[in-house]
């Protein structure tokens, strides 16, 4: 249960397959997942997990989310909730359903394996919608139905890819991975998302930095720079081809209009924001904003989060990245299996790289954020319980 869960949650069948979409197949996988994730027993302290600071800060955010909104009254409160309320649910049963390192183990092959049907939806869109110079691009279906969500489950499963492909024992698994690095890459240049090309830039050197070992990976630094720098400036020359009437400089411009309204609702709603979401619809009223960017989200993570719920929404958040990167940071006591080392640094990198890749785009309510959370909470749990884990092989 634990690789169909994960892998439903990004290859969301309702949406691939609308004639099924009546059954709510997510809703449906949730509840089975929550039974079957109550009746195993934990290989850790499950008490230990759902009182982290981690977990903690989650949950204190998406109750700022909810809060931020009380001036609409209780029934914009209640709106909030049904919009967010489906977040911790996730990450909570996913935990339940982890509870060792097999299903651990498994839980991230389903999140490859879902992630890969988005990757590969989208390259295989685009000739279906007229290439680059169709409506399409590598734009895929449901949450990532246009080039920057595109992007953000692209960069999210790579990390993962890479460390599994170095960490599994099976030649034809690793080719299959190493494919899916080559399909991953591609889905990038495909997108011609400028901001998802830069985050991969800076993933790829988080993997030489985090993911290798020895201090010759050093000397792939200047490499990735060089081609990485190579592939950027590609990327911009083919976004404007495709584009000519929206430039790079009128992207910068929008995009520092956004971030002046933004920071006029903090200056203005210093503790909670104008409200969770509403970024679209305030932002005119705090800045003078050009006729294109009216409407539009702050295209920044961190903006969005201060203008939605505030300093306190914000520092929720810092607090919950931080505790959770302190997780992962954490080194085990003593040796695990290989995979599980490997889950471990992948979900820092991951993480890392989703932050960055943030700062481009307003993804707030992105499946990463908390799909990542989920894995790293439970992995640092069964780092601190290695002898859980002697029945991988």
């Amino acid at each position: 249960m634990s690789f169909i869960y994960s892998f439903l949650n990004f290859a969301q069948p309702g949406i691939l397959f609308s004639e099924i979409s009546w059954l709510r197949p997510m809703l449906l996988a949730s509840a089975i997942a929550l039974l079957v994730g109550i009746s195993r027993k934990s290989s850790y302290s499950r008490q230990s997990v759902f009182y982290s600071s981690t977990f903690v800060w989650l949950l204190v955010f998406v109750v700022v989310q909810i809060a931020s909104v009380y001036y609409g009254g209780i029934w914009s409160m209640v709106d909030e909730f049904a919009f967010w309320d489906v977040y911790p649910m996730f990450v909570a049963i996913s935990i339940l359903l982890m509870n060792d390192a097999v299903s651990l183990k498994r839980f991230v092959w389903g999140m490859i394996v879902g992630g890969m049907v988005v990757v590969a939806y989208g390259i295989f869109s685009v000739p279906d919608h007229g290439g680059y110079q169709g409506t399409g691009r590598a734009g895929a279906y449901g949450m990532y139905e246009n080039h920057n969500d595109y992007s953000f489950i692209i960069i999210q499963i790579v990390p993962f890819i890479f460390m599994y492909m170095w960490a599994v024992r099976s030649v034809v698994l690793r080719g299959l991975l190493g494919l899916s690095l080559v399909g991953c890459v591609t889905g990038i240049f495909m997108s011609l998302s400028r901001g998802g090309m830069i985050g991969l830039v800076v993933e790829s050197i988080l993997l030489v930095l985090f993911g290798m070992q020895g201090k010759r990976r050093l000397l792939l630094l200047p490499v990735i720079l060089f081609v990485g720098a190579g592939a950027v400036v590609y990327q911009y020359a083919q976004r404007a081809e495709n584009q000519s009437n929206y430039t790079a400089d009128d992207a910068e411009s929008g995009r520092i209009e956004l971030w002046k309204a933004g920071l006029n609702m903090l200056r203005a709603h210093p503790f909670l924001g104008v409200g969770s979401r509403r970024f679209p619809e305030y932002a005119a009223q705090y800045y003078d904003l050009s006729h294109d960017m009216q409407g539009k989200v702050s295209h920044n993570t961190y903006v969005e989060i201060f203008s939605g719920s505030g300093l306190i929404g914000f520092i929720a958040f810092a607090c919950f990245a931080v505790s959770l990167a302190r997780e992962l940071h954490r080194r085990p006591e003593s040796t695990g299996p290989p995979i599980l080392e490997a889950t471990r640094i992948g979900t820092l990198i991951s993480f890392y790289s989703i932050l960055f890749r943030a700062l481009l785009d307003a993804k707030v309510h992105d499946w990463s954020i908390y799909t990542l959370c989920a894995i790293g909470i439970v992995c640092a749990a069964l780092q601190r319980n290695a002898h859980s884990t002697s029945r991988i092989k």
